[in-house]
């Protein structure tokens, strides 16, 4: 009768305002790239990047990532809230079994059996436990949605790292070939000081080349190790991001052999709102927010709540279930309404509205900051392809700079110090075109997790508002 009754109050209104998604005025295009409804962040990760010691890595953090793993508890902390706060939809139903032993005056003790079973319901006429719901399922698709943006960020995060370390083998590379180059000039910068390369007797060069040669190769040593100390603190960096101690890390594709797409459809802007987790997490809030506002609007209503017994009750154990045992049943509708707080329900609600009003703006804030990390990102991959053009080719010409003025030393033509600025600049120019590859690289996984790639669980696609 109690679960009956229930069930036809259970239809009632629910207090408090409907969630409706705020209005949203997102650019039509964005700035370096034409509108377009595909998106690089339709393409699965394990796709996306093309060097199998890479996917391999990210397939580790994936597994031993402790962010992650933290991101997938506090997910079933908020699958197991709701499943909790569901279950107010159902009676609860106890069983009590009694014993007593009693004696009064002269007369001889009496002993008594009872066992009773309970059942207790709340009736939501004012939907509170609707609204409470409501709330706790959006704070489990927020859990979600937040496990979701862990994902692509750690995705982001290795394989960013990942080609900085490659930048740094590579830049370790030449720094080597250029010691190398160094110490064969000062070699001979020796020679010629030593009088030995016509056999007279007399330097050809002064001490100062000497020194400033060695000088050259001294800095380059001290490049290798800045070099060799950094690629240490890279391969920790991407160790800690797999959840491993720190140690080497295995290496694959060079920089220039690298994967990028050759054009960058970045979608429409629009597509971030349903495709970005970090926003998908942030409405979930709003929405539990918002029902929060009904629930405790409730608060100002009576609560409802039937509870029916029904036992057996005997003078000796082995009668509790005889049909000379006496039965015993009770019905217990209850109301009970707020009349004097203090003000404290009031007080609850304006809590509520002013929660959803801070939800409101982080969702907003949310989708500010998407659009203006994928339009820096956009920029920074169309900027430093540029920038790689022109560094490339001021290496190539340093190269012929450096070949011509070795070339003129050698043979007497130049002085050392043409020689000098020449092999200064290509050193410069070799690490600076590196960095930037490697920068380019970076930004374009940034811009892959600015869209919104690198995650495929679907299981958390948010309300149909």
């Amino acid at each position: 009768m109690a679960v009956a009754l229930g069930g036809s109050l259970l239809v009632g209104c629910a207090l408090g305002p409907d969630y409706h998604r705020p209005a949203v005025t997102a650019p039509e295009s964005w700035r370096t790239t034409a509108a377009d409804s595909h998106s690089l962040a339709q393409i699965a990760w394990w796709n996306y990047y093309h060097d199998p010691v890479l996917t391999n890595l990210i397939t580790i953090a994936l597994t031993n990532n402790l962010d992650l793993r933290l991101a997938v508890g506090r997910l079933a902390e908020a699958a197991g809230s709701l499943q909790g706060q569901r279950s107010y939809f159902l009676p609860t139903v106890n069983g009590n079994g009694t014993y007593t032993r009693s004696e009064v005056g002269n007369a001889p003790a009496v002993n008594q059996y009872s066992l009773l079973g309970s059942l207790a319901y709340e009736v939501d006429v004012w939907g509170r436990l609707r609204r409470l719901s409501e709330a706790a399922q959006a704070q489990y698709l927020a859990a979600a949605s937040t496990r979701n943006a862990v994902q692509i960020s750690l995705i982001a995060s290795v394989a960013s790292t990942y080609f900085n370390l490659r930048g740094l083998d590579q830049q370790l590379e030449i720094a080597r070939n250029t010691a190398k180059s160094r110490t064969n000039i000062l070699a001979l910068a020796k020679i010629k000081y030593d009088g030995q390369a016509d056999g007279h007797g007399y330097g050809i060069v002064s001490e100062i080349d000497v020194r400033q040669a060695e000088t050259q190769v001294f800095t380059a040593n001290s490049t290798i190790a800045s070099l060799e100390q950094a690629i240490a603190i890279a391969e920790n960096s991407l160790r800690y991001l797999l959840g491993l101690n720190p140690g080497p890390i295995p290496r694959g594709q060079p920089l220039t052999g690298q994967w990028q797409p050759d054009a960058i459809p970045a979608g429409l802007p629009s597509d971030l709102l349903l495709r970005r987790p970090d926003i998908q997490a942030a409405e979930e809030k709003l929405v539990a927010a918002n029902a929060n506002i009904g629930a405790a609007r409730a608060a100002f209503f009576p609560t409802i709540s039937l509870t029916a017994a029904l036992g057996v009750q005997s003078l000796q154990l082995n009668d509790l279930f005889s049909l000379g045992t006496s039965r015993m049943w009770s019905f217990s509708p209850q109301i009970a309404a707020p009349i004097f707080n203090a003000g404290r329900i009031a007080a609850g609600v304006a809590i509520a509205r002013a929660q959803k009003d801070e939800a409101v703006a982080s969702y907003q804030q949310a989708i500010q900051n998407a659009f203006q990390e994928v339009d820096n990102a956009l920029a920074s991959v169309t900027d430093l392809r540029a920038k790689l053009v022109a560094d490339e080719g001021y290496v190539q010409a340093e190269q012929r700079l450096f070949e011509l003025a070795q070339l003129r030393y050698t043979e007497g033509i130049a002085s050392y110090s043409d020689l000098l600025d020449a092999q200064r600049y290509l050193f410069a120019a070799q690490l600076q075109a590196v960095q930037t590859r490697a920068s380019l690289l970076v930004a374009v996984a940034q811009l892959y997790q600015a869209l919104g790639g690198g995650w495929t669980d679907q299981s958390s696609s948010t309300h149909s508002h």
